[in-house]
């Protein structure tokens, strides 16, 4: 596993270096990038030579053996255009946040139109193919790009997926749920930081990649991902995701399922297979999830009692409660006092 962050304050202009340029011409250039992401400057004669043309991050990172994430926010502060191989096969999902920037994979233009909200493709490759993008002055673009390569791809039981025709692509719309994760995952700190925050990075970018999978026809991507999505299209599919946020936020704990179902404008056992189907659980048993973890972040956070905590979770003795937690979570709700964070 490996992760490389760059935060540019100027960057020269890469127009100066093509693909043909020579071997020399590009290691100089490297080295200049590679200078400007360790804090330095650029002197005056690379100023002069080339000018500032982006300010911003963008970060690297293998979450798994195959399983790479590349994350983008920078400002382009002139029109520029950048052009480079992209080489090996396999499969990448490209999500766009903000930015008019123009893409385009072995000469074919990514489905990304231009305007407000977010937007995502996903593109199969067999073989190696020129990326380009071209971007205006004055811009940020703000993107993730998760590539799975084929050997992850085989490990994860999605071996179908390899052989998907070169250059096929298919684009939606990411669901709100999806636009939420690839914000928590464009904003996060390097993997630097510890174990622990590259693997949330993993099931952030996971369940990017399940929801990018969803809009394949299941015999192009497997049991293991058509069990997942088990043919639910992609609204109603982002109608669970819209479900599943509203039970996190607090607002439907003193619901019944028929006031539930009538505030998302649909058939209570309708809603109810879809969540099913989505998640792999009824609704209840994920309101009763949701509400055991906010209680946990209620002790831990503001070291309410044992009694609090169960009124919290929904439950009307500590005992209960305790009982509910270690069956959800393996150990007992006390381990939980005293720590923070």
């Amino acid at each position: 596993m490996f992760a490389a962050t760059k935060t540019f304050a100027s960057i020269v202009n890469r127009r100066a270096v093509s693909l043909s340029a020579p071997a020399e011409a590009q290691t100089q250039t490297a080295t200049l990038l590679d200078r400007l992401g360790d804090g330095g400057a650029l002197n005056a004669s690379e100023q002069a030579a080339g000018g500032r043309v982006l300010n911003g991050t963008l970060s690297l990172t293998e979450l798994r053996d195959g399983f790479f994430l590349h994350r983008t926010d920078v400002t382009y502060l002139r029109g520029m255009t950048s052009r480079f191989p992209l080489s090996g096969n396999g499969v990448k999902i490209v999500l766009k946040l903000q930015g008019g920037g123009r893409l385009r994979i072995g000469g074919l233009a990514l489905p990304l139109p231009t305007g407000p909200g977010p937007r995502a493709a996903l593109v199969t490759l067999r073989e190696s193919a020129l990326y380009e993008h071209r971007c205006r002055a004055s811009s940020r673009e703000r993107m993730l790009v998760i590539t799975l390569m084929p050997h992850w791809l085989e490990q994860a039981g999605l071996g179908e997926l390899n052989a998907r025709p070169h250059l096929s692509m298919t684009a939606w719309t990411p669901s709100p749920r999806t636009a939420y994760l690839a914000e928590q995952l464009l904003s996060a700190p390097g993997t630097q930081d510890g174990p622990l925050q590259g693997l949330v990075q993993e099931r952030l970018a996971l369940e990017l990649v399940i929801e990018a999978l969803a809009q394949l026809e299941p015999a192009q991507c497997g049991m293991a991902v058509a069990e997942t999505t088990t043919t639910l299209r992609p609204a109603e599919y982002q109608r669970a995701c819209r479900l599943r946020d509203w039970l996190d936020s607090g607002a439907a704990d003193a619901l019944t399922l028929g006031a539930i179902a009538q505030h998302m404008g649909c058939n209570a056992s309708t809603l109810q297979s879809q969540f099913r189907q989505a998640f792999g659980k009824a609704i209840f048993d994920h309101l009763r999830e949701s509400r055991l973890r906010r209680a946990a972040d209620a002790i831990t956070a503001q070291g309410i009692s044992m009694a609090q905590a169960a009124e919290l979770a929904g439950y009307r003795s500590p005992g209960n409660f305790s009982t509910a937690f270690r069956r959800v979570y393996g150990f007992s709700p006390r381990g939980l006092v005293g720590k923070k964070g």
